[in-house]
This record gives C-alpha cells, sequence and structure tokens, in this order.
C-alpha cells in the first residue's frame, strides 16, 4: 500500500513538473506573440489613461515621489504606446488628422520619457499636462 502510494505521488510530482515547464513555454511563446502585437486604441486609452492605476497616474504618482526607476518604467510604457496609436485606425475621422494628432501624441509621449531619464519632475509634469490636456482634441475627431 505504502509502495503504491509513494509511486502515485512520485508520479503527480513528476506530472506537475512536465505542465510546469511546459505551461511556461506556452506562457513564453503567448508573451513573445504578444510583444509583436500592435495594442488597440482601446487598450492604449484604458491601460494609459482610464483610472488611477493607469500609466498616467502612476508615472504622476512616481515623480512626485521621486520614485525615477518606476517613473521611467512607466513612461517607457507610455512611450510605446505613442509609438503604437498611430499603427491604429480610429472609428472616424480623416487620415491626415489622425496621422498629425497620433504623431503629437508619440512626440508628447516621448518628452515624458525623456524627462523621466533626466529626473526631470517639471518637465515631467509640464510632459503629463499636454499629454492630459490632448485627449478632447483628438477624441472629437476620431472617437
Amino acid at each position: 500500500m505504502l509502495r503504491k502510494l509513494t509511486s502515485v505521488v512520485a508520479g503527480l510530482g513528476m506530472a506537475a513538473l512536465v505542465l510546469a515547464f511546459g505551461g511556461f513555454d506556452l506562457t513564453a511563446a503567448a508573451d513573445d506573440k504578444k510583444k509583436d502585437e500592435t495594442p488597440t486604441i482601446k487598450e492604449i486609452m484604458a491601460k494609459g489613461h482610464k483610472g488611477t492605476d493607469a500609466y498616467m497616474g502612476k508615472v504622476k504618482a512616481a515623480v512626485k515621489g521621486e520614485k525615477w526607476d518606476d517613473a521611467q518604467k512607466y513612461a517607457k510604457a507610455m512611450l510605446v504606446f505613442g509609438e503604437a496609436l498611430g499603427k491604429n485606425k480610429p472609428k472616424k475621422g480623416d487620415a491626415d488628422s489622425w496621422k498629425t494628432l497620433s504623431e503629437k501624441y508619440a512626440a508628447d509621449t516621448k518628452s515624458l520619457f525623456d524627462a523621466t531619464e533626466k529626473k526631470d519632475a517639471k518637465a515631467a509634469n509640464e510632459a503629463l499636462g499636454v499629454i492630459g490636456g490632448s485627449c478632447g482634441g483628438c477624441h472629437k475627431v476620431h472617437k
């Protein structure tokens, strides 16, 4: 009986290891696939701007607390979003307007990232203000 129980436990342990490492590889492959995909406008707006848990709020809090590593991490995420936004097609509005506004957003997120790299709170807050103030103009035309 003890021998059978030991065999079952050992077998379950081996199965758990195989699944754990196999699952890890699948997760890594899924993450790699996600990295290649352009985030949608909805994802960019939700993760970047919506609520206090969004990257914009996190950058602002990190800058205020002088936690520059955190500020740079979240500003880098905003930079990636800034570069990706123009690769999407908006629900409405003309292509020229979208190109102009998405390029401005990309430049503004770059300014934010650069400010956090320099640990310049004033410039970071200015960039946050510019990005935050650009919502209405874009949404009016393209949302």
